[in-house]
This record gives structure tokens, sequence and C-alpha cells, in this order.
């Protein structure tokens, strides 16, 4: 049974199409990831299922009393009240009842049938709506999103943004609700409660439809896939993996279908030029004409929607170590976060640093840039290294300049012309290089801030979860630049997809205590769950260089894929110019053919020549195109 069915739906803003002919129908215990780009429509497709929104044109349908629970803000919390206290407000009807349950339990003393009747009805009505376990319920959801117990008396006027959001998050998770709408449900949460969300998620039982940029929660979590896209949507069954591939066959086999029909289209009205004007083929002519305008016409596959390009560019070859640390230390009063701590960062690596919320990693990264006080250790740069930090908060930034100002603060020698190509690389056209930062959504402020690492020429990247407030395009874009960026870099990322494509080292922090870890994050969260706790200490200094060497040989080898991979289609674009150029040539020859005297034998003999030599060497260069489109797909 459909939990909400939508049919056909149209919204509007500002004159301008969001959803047009939109359909999504969410059945009972269905788990679906609703995708798509910024600004398609994710968020309105939920706000018209809460009925906050309506449409302009459609249908909605709701199974008969059906609890939905959404997202949305805390309202009118008392600065006061604790954490544990604000979720236990959402099971009022139950703490009545509990109530009501000590009230009777008095009055059995008394005695009196009535009162031990009444008091079996209240108590398996208490029971069967799990009111023996619903606060070791709340206790669960709130560990899971990473609340300690410390946490649960901590007034609401403390928390923090990230964790009033975690607990707006728990309110929802622990709403005896039959559809659980979550947008972006993954924000401000670590990676122990990410996965923990996900098994949550895929063990409920609820129906949910989970907005995320998060692949590998859609991975784990969901069982369909809807993708918005101009407005309308379509479903793929499977995980975000199975997605990806579907919509490649997909868009594939579209293509091909398509190019079949335009070839079979080029060479009936070829055939119809050549005999348009001959009486005798008079009757065959219009018989073609009408197949090609009866024909049921192949769509090319949809454009794909433009995303950011970013390219970090060639860098200055630095020294061999390019960071050294040693002994580093930072903790505020009695918290320590983390303590004699030491590595390196040597030439080309890549570094992950992980660990719970609170546990230190800005204020590490902030440590190995320099922007911060008073912490102890050293750290020491390379030869010739230069060094770029990305802030997740975007503190960089001047909210009193606009896009283009900042870019030129960061190449004053660039022309505004030039600025504005290159703005218009990610996504910022037009007017929108004179937007102020104050205006500028998460998504736009980050790429002003990667726009400005771009120009920057350093061969070190400091990022602080670069990859926050961009879809999942332009995550995957940016992983691509990253992984061909020839410097060295330091991470700090929830994106575990993110974190397993690219680094091979780890530096975790968890509960005043550092440790680094050699691979990425899968290799050490399935060490995590299988190794004793001895496992944490580093490892020997031959398996370092080991893996080391094993790694770098692995970036290596992407890198000369990548290079061949950009030779492959600059020669892939050379020919498929030549091959139009020469498609060109070979359709005017039916032209020459139809003005040909039939008594020049001679003369027609080497037209045909001709003919076939450039047909010849037009079917050599589609295979080649094959060739080289097929090796660019294994690439």
């Amino acid at each position: 049974m459909s939990v909400v069915r939508l049919e056909s739906i149209r919204k509007t803003f500002g004159g301008e199409f969001i959803l047009d002919d939109f359909s999504l129908r969410v059945e009972e215990g269905e788990r679906i990831g609703l995708i798509g780009r910024n600004g398609t429509g994710k968020s309105t497709v939920f706000r018209i299922i809460t009925g906050e929104l309506a449409p302009d044109g459609g249908v909605v349908e709701r199974m008969r009393r059906a609890r939905i629970a959404c997202l949305a803000q805390l309202h009118d919390v008392p600065p006061q009240t604790t954490v544990f206290e604000t979720v236990l407000h959402s099971f009022q009807e139950l703490l009545i009842l509990e109530s009501e349950l000590t009230a009777l339990e008095e009055a059995l003393v008394a005695g009196g049938d009535d009162a031990l009747a009444r008091y079996s009805r209240a108590q398996e009505e208490f029971t069967r709506r799990g009111g023996y376990e619903f606060r070791a319920r709340i206790k669960r959801v709130l560990h899971g999103l990473g609340f300690a117990a410390e946490d649960f008396n901590l007034p609401f006027h403390v928390l923090s943004g990230g964790q009033r959001t975690r607990l707006m998050l728990a309110l929802v998770l622990l709403q005896d609700a039959d559809l659980l709408l979550l947008d972006e449900p993954e924000n401000h949460l670590d990676l122990r409660a990410r996965e923990w969300l996900e098994e949550y998620l895929r063990t409920c039982g609820k129906s949910v439809v989970v907005i995320s940029h998060d692949r590998r929660l859609l991975d784990t979590a969901v069982d369909r896939i809807v993708e918005i896209e101009g407005g309308g949507a379509r479903g793929f069954p499977g995980n975000y993996a199975a997605y990806v591939r579907e919509k490649a066959l997909i868009r594939e086999q579209q293509q091909k279908a398509f190019d079949r029909q335009q070839e079979l289209i080029r060479k009936e009205e070829a055939w119809i030029e050549r005999f348009r004007y001959k009486a005798t083929k008079a009757q065959q002519v219009q018989s073609r004409i009408r197949r090609i305008e009866k024909m049921e016409k192949v769509d090319a596959p949809a454009v794909e929607a433009q995303a950011a390009a970013f390219n970090l560019g060639e860098v200055v070859r630095s020294g061999a170590v390019v960071l050294a640390a040693e002994g580093l230390g930072m903790a505020y009063g009695a918290l320590r976060l983390y303590e004699d701590l030491s590595f390196e960062v040597r030439r080309g690596e890549r570094v992950g640093i992980i660990g719970p919320n609170g546990s230190g990693k800005t204020t590490l990264l902030r440590q190995l840039s320099g922007s911060l006080a008073g912490a102890e250790g050293r750290v020491t740069l390379g030869h010739k290294v230069a060094v770029g930090y990305y802030d997740q908060h975007h503190e960089t930034l001047n909210p009193e300049s606009d896009v283009l100002g900042e870019t030129l603060a960061v190449r004053p020698d660039l022309t505004p012309t030039r600025a504005r190509a290159f703005l218009g690389r990610l996504l910022f056209t037009g007017e929108d290089v004179f937007k102020p930062v104050s205006v500028l959504s998460g998504g736009e402020r980050a790429r002003v801030c990667l726009a400005r690492l771009m120009l920057s020429d350093v061969n070190l990247l400091l990022l602080d979860e670069p990859t926050n407030h961009l879809d999942i395009a332009s995550r995957e874009a940016l992983e691509a630049a990253l992984a061909e960026f020839d410097g060295a870099i330091v991470l700090i990322s929830h994106d575990r997809v993110l974190i397993d494509r690219l680094v091979d080292k780890l530096i975790v922090l968890d509960g005043g205590r550092a440790a680094v870890h050699l691979g990425n994050y899968t290799a050490y969260h399935e060490k995590q769950q299988t190794a004793a706790p001895a496992a944490l200490q580093p490892a020997r200094t031959e398996d370092v260089l080991r893996i080391r060497e094993k790694a770098r040989r692995t970036r290596e080898a992407d890198k000369e894929r990548a290079r061949e991979s950009r030779k492959q289609r600059r020669r892939l674009e050379q020919l498929e110019a030549d091959i139009e150029s020469l498609e060109e040539l070979v359709s005017g020859y039916d032209a020459k053919f139809a003005v040909a005297d039939p008594a020049d034998y001679m003369a027609n003999q080497r037209l045909k020549e001709e003919y076939d030599g450039l047909r010849a060497d037009l079917k050599a260069m589609y295979e080649e195109w094959e060739t080289l489109a097929e090796t660019l797909e294994d690439l």
C-alpha cells in the first residue's frame, strides 16, 4: 500500500517551473533516496508531501491516518530544558499513561476489583505502545547520534548548532511515524553517527525518503533511488551504486539508438535529394519522405546539467618531506584533545584526519597551518612548500566583498574578463559574479573558497570539510581534481567515499588520544571491527615503508591514467571534427553523381573511386573513434 502518492505534480516559483509532471509513490516499508542537483526541487517535494506547500497542479494522496515525521526547526524550547527532557516531551501520551498506572497502583493498595480491572487494561495499553522501553529507546538514539551520557543533562541554551541539529534528528527518528522525511540528516554527524544512522534506517521498518549527498549512506540505507531532473522524476531500483551503473547503461543505449536512427535518416535524405527531380523515382521519393515523417523519433540523451570544473593545475615541486609534525598537543583547561602526535607528510601524499565531533580535528588542521596559538609541539614546512588552507566555515571570505572581488584579491594580475571566464567554470555566470559574499548560499561560498585555492599556486592543501554544501556531481568533480593534484593534501572529511578514494594515511583523534593508521577509511574500519586495542599502536617502520611505496605507485598509476585519458580525449575530439568534415565531403558526392554524364565512363569510374576511397577513410575513422571511446571507458 502506498503511504504517499504524488501524481503529475506541477509547482512554479517566480513564473518558473520547479516541478513539472512530477510523480512519486512511497510504499510501506520502502526506503528511497531522493537525489538531484541543488535547486531541482527536492525540499519542495517534502513540503508538498507534508502539506506545508500546495502544488499548482496534480494529485497528492496520503494513506488514511498516515503519520509523517519530517526534519524541522525546534520550536519554543525553554532554555533550561535538558536534552533528555526535550526528547521525552515527544512521549506525552505515554507519560500520562505512566502517571495513571502509578495512581492505579496506589488505588490497588486499598483493594477493589474495579481498580484491578482498570490497572490491567492500562498496563496492557502501556505495554503495547512500548511504555516499558521508550526511555531506553531515547538513550539509544541519542547515544547513536553522538550524545554522550553526560550530555543528556545539558540545558538547551548551551547546545551548539550541530548539537541542536542532532537533537532535532533524534526527535524525528523517535516519532511513532509511518513515513520519515529526512533532508540531509548526515549534517553535523561524525563518521560513527552516520554509520549508526544508516543501520537504524535500514532496520527501522518504516517508510523513509532521504535527501542526501552522502553516497555511502545512499549505498547502505536505501533500496530505491529517485532522481529529479528537468522537473520530473525517474526511479531506479537498488542503491546509489546501482543507479550510477543503470543510468550510464541507459544513456549509452539511448545514444546508440539515436545515432543509428540519425544515420538512417541521413541516408534516406541523401537518397531523396539525389532522386528528387527524377520523374521515374517520384513515387519512391514521396514514399521515403512519408516514412521519415511518420518515423517515431528517438530523442538524444538529455544534456547533463553542468557541474563545477575544478582544476588545481601544475604546482612547484617541493622537497621530499612537505611537513614534519613533532610532539603536537592541544588542551583547553582540563580537556585534552590530543598529545604527543608526530608524523610526516611527504610530497604527493594524501593524509586524512578523522574522529568524533569535538575531538580536535579542526584544531589540529589549524595548528598545521600555523594559525593556532598556544599549542604544543612544532610544525616544520619543507623546501619550497606553499600552504593553502580551506576553512569549512569560510571565515577567510570578506562579507563586504563580492565574488569577483574575492577572486581578484588573490590574483590582482588577472583582468576582470579573465577572472569572469575563470569563475564561469565554477558556475558563476552573468551578474552572479557581483553577488555580495554575505548573501551567498553555502554551496556558493564553498565554490568561491575553492576558486581562491585554485588561483593560489600552492603545493600543500589543508582542507576542512571541502565537500560540505556541494551536490554529488560537484563532489565528484572536486574528487577528480584532487586526485590529479601533484601536491600533498591533508584533509578533514566525513565523506567516506572521498576519504576512501583519496587518502592513503589516516590520523585518528579519539578520547584525547591520537594514532596514525596506514590506508583509507574502509581499511581502518575493517581493522577496528576485528582487531584488539593493541592494533591501535603505530605500524612497524618496514610496514610503513612498504605501504607508503604501494600507495605512491598507485598514485603514479592514477596520474598516468589521467594523463593518458586527457590525451585520448583530445584525439577523440580531433577525430570527431575530422569525421564531421569528411561526412560533409562524402555527402557532396551525391550532387556530383547526379550531374555526371552517364556516357563518360572514365570520369564516372574516377568519381566512384574517389567516393569509395573517402568512404573507406570514413569507415576507418569510425572504427578508430569506437576503439578510443571504449578505451576511455576503461580508463
